[in-house]
């Protein structure tokens, strides 16, 4: 009799409390907003992205094809090898700066490709706005990272350690200096907006909670226990 008493008392609590789990939809309007204000930030972040990535990667390949001409012209054996270490140097950067681009050089575009036409794919254009909006604020991150400068160190360490075995200790020295400078020149050029517009967006659209807080306890009933269970 106990135990049957207490199943029923669990069964008669649970689905009223998923209900009050349940999320409260974010109107049409409300939508509309954040759509609004997260594209407005893509799209005014978008001209300066576009600077850094294309600016870095023409300048990449700019020195990694005067470096690979320099270093065929020269018949100094030196000479050949610091023009072939740079070359590789830039050529590397290049290759990166290709394969993974800034998404934010696109700006709203991606968004833009998707429906809109009723609520339900109002909302799920919303929710791919908040994901490029935070990857965004990812990569941007990325400019204070202690690996990514420590890295950047290291490929030029490991370049000038080549020209140093191979070439003149002067070029080697010569070649690590200038490297580690343009690349720190690279990193922290990196547009930070995206930090400051995930932080406004949160700031001024507070985030809608998906689930509630849950906690059980044990009361007692005539006959037996009951659980409650609050959402």
């Amino acid at each position: 009799m106990v135990t049957r008493l207490l199943f029923i008392t669990v069964l008669l609590i649970i689905p009223r409390a998923s209900l009050a789990a349940q999320t409260t939809p974010l109107s049409e309007e409300e939508i509309d907003q954040r759509l609004a204000f997260i594209e407005q930030r893509l799209n005014a972040g978008q001209p300066g992205a576009r600077r850094w990535q294309y600016g870095w990667s023409g300048l990449f390949a700019a020195n990694a094809a005067f470096q690979g001409f320099m270093a065929i012209k020269s018949n100094n054996g030196d000479n050949q090898v610091s023009y072939t270490v740079d070359a590789v140097k830039s050529a590397g950067a290049l290759a990166l700066m290709l394969l993974r681009p800034l998404p934010a050089i696109d700006g709203a575009k991606p968004l833009e490709a998707m429906p809109a036409a009723n609520r339900e794919q109002k909302y799920a254009r919303l929710q791919a706005a908040e994901s490029l909006l935070q990857t965004n604020a990812q990569r941007a991150r990325e400019r204070t990272s202690w690996s990514r400068h420590l890295l950047s160190i290291g490929v030029h360490l490991v370049g000038s350690s080549a020209i140093l075995a191979l070439g003149d200790v002067q070029d080697a020295v010569k070649s690590n200096m200038i490297g580690i400078a343009i690349s720190q020149a690279h990193i922290w050029s990196q547009p930070w907006r995206a930090i400051d517009d995930q932080k406004a967006y949160e700031q001024q659209f507070p985030a809608t909670p998906t689930a509630a807080s849950r906690a059980w306890e044990l009361s007692s009933i005539p006959g037996g226990l009951g659980i409650t269970i609050h959402f």
